[in-house]
């Protein structure tokens, strides 16, 4: 706030210089707030009235006018305001104006652009094979105070290609045509003789096309086809077969196929071309020998792993000789190679029928007199027992031995030896509890068992062998844990047996529903190293609880206060919001919910885009729910009415600003008003059937007046 010091009694000077101040401080009151000169705008301009201005007070309005090319928008005010040193109001009040739809050419296109409004260019193009006359842009620009194109819309005319070339000895099929254009094609042949016989051979591609390159000029796509006279010699191969068909004479073109005889194989291509020049190309193949003849038998032998019937060099065949036969003592297999030169090295002997020697060579033992032989041969069995006083060493009374294959018996003679016993069992905390002889000479078998809190190492039966010592190796009796703790409403464990080794580990778990407290397993242990337990308390299995599910803006479909494992829920949400995520989640074993819980999003409407004759007014991109729109729809020889449309549920307009179903929608909605005047359905039908009598008789009034207007006439 600015001061004015009181006036007293001042001197006449005094009073000149308090008369200044106070015009100064009106002065300076007066122009704050002032604005400098208004924005200017390429679409309008200021009226005359405010062009010399340079400086408005607060408050002051100024007006704008279209420029040329502009109209104006009545939804939107043409004047700014001075406000706080600043210009105030909307710049959407002109809008360009529209060309009309410049038209499409034949066989080409328009490069669609949103509006034909008064700057924007339309351009064109033809389609594959035509090119653009004319200009290939035109402008919608002002003419005569008017908007319109300024130029015409081009054509599209076809491509032309030169006529196809000329050939020797050869013609076209289009030698009727004068004009080629883009895609034609022609096809040529050579000349024959008067009775329709072969001169000439066609080199290259016998049809050729119209192109382009450049989209403007056309051409053909390769050079013509040549006829010349072209002779290739009569392919051979040896040790090779002809597979195609035989011809008296080979030309340009003609292609041979061979393969080789049994034994030989291909070396080169199996297919050649008569060239132009008259070779073959690729050259001729070569048919080299491949594989040794079939290996001979040998008598009493096999030949072992023969794969197939081919055997190029280094190809080894094994001999292998019969069950019971052998080549030489010990030697049943011997092989032969195919040579470089395809020939097989030397072939061997027959093979002989084998041999094993007497087995009973031993101390304490002989060979039972029903298997007794001079000669024993493969498959001949004999029986061996120890004399009186011994036993064998490692088995039962007697051993059967077996002539082989390979000239040995199937296995060797086992040792006798004095009949052995075997230590009594003595085992520190154990007993025995069973014993099948009365001493503890071989083939003795003793069951042994542990005190009580103790556990046996290996099995509990031993049995004495010839070797004297006892098989399995003697156990031992180690100490032991318990059953282990059980646990309520827990899974079964179902142990094996009553007692557990040392680092015995048990595990534990919950049925469905129920969650584990404490470790999921113990352990059989020792605290002193002397006595064993279990490393701790079974857990415990409680029931399982999910949290009450929020979800903001949200509501269950079916409200519940408790939330138990296995529970399921299903959301919606509320009226303007829409739902994100899925929309069922069930309460886990962890007691989490799974799937995650959806959230419920504000509903958002996109601003429609315009389309033809639909113009929308909007001052920004996106709208909430329920927030309203108006649009416009532009009809020849109507008037052009604002229409209201409301964001909607799921992100929709409502009614759809679609000016080919607004009239529609419109009926249908009086239709809805009339049924919602609470009029019974059978009264409304009587008076629209009243309604439509009245309109017949006014027709027919009408048509009678104008019938005898014209018998007056």
């Amino acid at each position: 706030m600015m001061m004015v010091p009181t006036l007293v009694s001042v001197r006449p000077r005094g009073r000149a210089v308090v008369l200044v101040l106070l015009l100064t401080a009106a002065l300076v009151m007066g122009t704050q707030g002032a604005c400098d000169a208004p924005p200017r705008f390429s679409f309008a301009e200021l009226k005359e009235d405010y062009l010399h201005n340079r400086t408005f007070s607060t408050s002051e309005v100024v007006e704008y006018r279209c420029r040329p090319g502009y109209m104006r928008n009545y939804k939107a005010r043409n004047t700014y305001i001075c406000e706080k040193n600043s210009w105030k109001g909307s710049n959407n009040f002109c809008l360009p104006k529209l060309c009309s739809y410049p038209g499409e050419p034949t066989n080409g296109r328009l490069v669609e652009i949103e509006q034909f409004t008064f700057g924007s260019i339309a351009n064109y193009s033809c389609d594959t094979g035509y090119r653009l006359v004319g200009n290939s842009q035109i402008r919608c620009v002002i003419k005569d105070g008017h908007v319109t194109w300024d130029g015409n819309t081009p054509i599209c005319e076809p491509i032309p290609c030169l006529p196809p070339p000329k050939i020797a000895n050869g013609d076209h099929n289009r030698g009727d045509v004068a004009l080629f254009t883009y895609g034609a094609s022609v096809t040529y042949h050579c000349h024959t003789d008067s009775r329709g016989r072969k001169l000439f051979s066609m080199v290259g591609d016998a049809s050729i096309f119209c192109t382009t390159t450049d989209n403007v000029n056309g051409v053909w796509n390769k050079p013509a086809p040549e006829c010349k006279v072209v002779s290739c010699r009569e392919p051979q191969v040896e040790h090779g077969r002809l597979q195609s068909r035989y011809r008296a004479e080979y030309t340009y073109g003609d292609t041979v196929v061979f393969d080789c005889e049994f034994r030989y194989v291909l070396l080169g291509s199996d297919t050649s071309m008569c060239q132009e020049d008259g070779s073959w190309d690729p050259p001729l193949p070569q048919c080299q020998r491949s594989s040794c003849d079939d290996p001979p038998d040998v008598q009493n032998a096999v030949k072992a792993r023969l794969a197939g019937n081919l055997f190029p060099v280094e190809t080894v065949i094994t001999y292998e000789c019969q069950t019971g036969y052998e080549f030489s003592p010990g030697v049943v297999t011997q092989n032969i190679n195919c040579l470089p030169d395809y020939t097989w090295t030397e072939i061997p002997p027959p093979c002989k029928r084998i041999s094993c020697p007497n087995p009973a060579t031993k101390r304490g033992m002989h060979i039972s007199s029903w298997g007794k032989k001079d000669t024993y041969v493969m498959g001949d069995r004999v029986q061996i027992i120890c004399d009186p006083g011994y036993v064998f060493k490692d088995s039962d009374d007697y051993v059967v031995l077996q002539c082989t294959n390979d000239g040995t018996w199937n296995q060797e003679a086992p040792e006798c030896i004095a009949e052995p016993r075997c230590p009594k069992p003595v085992i520190d905390h154990g007993r025995e509890v069973y014993k099948s002889k009365n001493d503890y000479t071989v083939g003795t078998q003793v069951k042994i068992e542990c005190d009580e809190g103790y556990m046996i190492s290996n099995q509990e039966s031993i049995t004495c062998r010839a070797d004297g010592n006892w098989f399995p190796t003697l156990p031992y009796c180690q100490q032991a844990c318990g059953p282990p703790p059980q646990i309520t409403h827990g899974l079964d464990i179902n142990p094996t047996s009553s007692f557990f080794h040392y680092g015995y580990r048990m595990k534990y778990g919950c049925a469905a529903g129920l969650s584990l407290i404490g470790d999921e397993s113990i352990y059989c242990t020792s605290e002193d190293g002397v006595n064993l337990e279990w490393s701790g308390p079974a857990p415990e299995c409680r029931v399982v609880r999910c949290p009450k599910p929020v979800v903001e803006n949200g509501e269950m479909v079916t409200p519940q206060h408790t939330f138990p494992y296995g529970t399921s829920v299903r959301f919606y949400c509320k009226n303007g919001f829409t739902l994100h995520g899925d929309a069922e989640s069930h309460c886990t074993a962890d007691g989490s919910w799974q799937p995650a819980l959806p959230k419920c999003q504000p509903v958002k409407c996109r601003v429609p885009k315009n389309k033809e004759n639909l113009q929308i007014s909007s001052h920004k991109e996106e709208y909430e729910f329920n927030e309203t729109l108006y649009f416009t729809c532009k009809q020849s020889g109507n008037p052009t009415e604002m229409s209201l449309t409301t964001c909607s549920t799921g992100g929709s307009w409502m009614p759809p600003p679609n000016c080919k179903t607004l009239h529609a929608c419109k009926k249908i909605h009086q239709i809805r008003e009339t049924f919602e005047c609470g009029v019974p359905l059978a009264e409304l039908r009587t008076l629209l059937e009243v309604q439509k009598l009245y309109l017949e008789i006014q027709k027919l009034e009408k048509d009678l007046g104008a019938r005898g207007s014209r018998s007056w006439l």
